[in-house]
């Protein structure tokens, strides 16, 4: 299992509720694809600064969890054709543990 953090950005045309449906369809997808940790947070309605087609803001909601490096694609795959995100990304979360100034580097 490794930590991953899924960004989505909505049109914020389509929701009403601020994007709290498709928070909860994102989930249920996680759960599909046998996600562990997930953690939700709305980074709110943020203005982008080239538009993206017609549109020029968007609705940010991000997304950790962990999940076999292998279920990624099948998690990207859901979201690739789906009408109201503009755009997604999945990243690997491999930030180091602790202060960056203690680690050491192998040589």
């Amino acid at each position: 299992m490794r930590k991953y953090e899924a960004i989505f950005i909505l049109n914020d045309r389509k929701f009403d509720d601020g994007g709290e449906a498709f928070s909860g369809k994102v989930e249920e997808v996680l759960k599909q694809c046998d996600a562990k940790s997930v953690s939700k947070s709305s980074m709110g309605r943020r203005q982008f600064a080239r538009p993206i087609g017609k549109r020029t803001h968007g609705l940010y909601w991000s997304f950790g969890f962990e999940m076999t490096p292998g279920q990624v694609e099948n998690f990207q795959d859901k979201f690739r054709l789906e009408e109201n995100v503009l755009r997604h990304v999945v990243l690997l979360d491999d930030k180091p543990k602790g202060d960056i100034r203690t680690l050491q580097l192998d040589q």
